[in-house]
C-alpha cells in the first residue's frame, strides 16, 4: 500500500519523538536486563548504569513532549483494513505503553539511594530519604520494566504481523 496524503502518516514531530523514544527505551531496557541477568564486571556495570541514568533523565522532557504532542495533535486516519476491535486494542496498548514508560522513569528516579550525576553536568540528589520507600520503588521499577518489555515486544510483533498481512502500518511512522 502506498500513502499519498499527509493524513496517512504521523507528523514529523510524532515520528521523530517515536524513534527517539524507541532507541532510548530499547537501549535502557536491554542494557538494564543485561546487567540484571548476566554476570557483568563492576566497571562495565557502573559505566552502563551511569549512562542509562543520565540518558533516561535527559529523555524525560522529550517523553513529556511526546505525551503532550500525542494528546494535542490529531493522529493519522486509521487504516481501513483494521477492524474496530483491533484499532481499539492498538489504542489501548499504546496508552498502556505510555503509562508503563511513565512508571518506569518515575520509579527509576524515586528508587535512587545516592546522588547521580547527569553526563557530568550536574548532580541530582536522591528524592526520597526513606530506604524502605526507595525499595518499594525499586520493586515497582523491576515489575514495570518487565511489563514494558512484554508490551514493546507485543507492539513490535503486531507491526510485523500487520506488515506481513499487507497492512502497511510501519509506513505511518516512517
Amino acid at each position: 500500500m502506498t500513502y499519498t496524503t499527509s493524513t496517512d502518516k504521523f507528523d514529523r514531530t510524532a515520528r521523530a519523538l517515536h524513534w527517539i523514544s524507541a532507541a532510548v527505551i530499547l537501549w535502557a531496557m536491554l542494557s538494564g536486563f543485561y546487567m540484571a541477568l548476566f554476570e557483568v564486571d563492576s566497571t562495565t556495570k557502573r559505566t552502563l548504569s551511569t549512562f542509562n541514568v543520565s540518558l533516561t533523565f535527559v529523555y524525560f522532557p522529550l517523553f513529556l513532549w511526546r505525551l503532550v504532542h500525542r494528546i494535542t495533535c490529531t493522529p493519522p486516519t486509521q487504516l481501513e483494513q483494521l477492524s474496530l476491535r483491533h484499532a481499539n486494542l492498538a489504542c489501548t496498548a499504546h496508552k498502556f505503553i505510555y503509562l508503563l514508560t511513565s512508571i518506569v522513569m518515575c520509579s527509576g528516579v524515586l528508587m535512587m539511594q545516592r546522588s547521580f550525576c547527569v553526563f557530568g553536568l550536574f548532580t541530582v540528589p536522591p528524592l526520597l530519604s526513606t530506604t524502605s520507600l526507595q525499595d518499594v520503588f525499586a520493586r515497582i521499577h523491576v515489575i514495570s520494566n518487565v511489563m514494558l518489555l512484554l508490551m514493546v515486544t507485543v507492539h513490535i510483533l503486531a507491526v510485523i504481523k500487520h506488515q506481513l498481512g499487507g497492512r502497511a502500518i510501519l509506513q505511518r511512522m516512517l
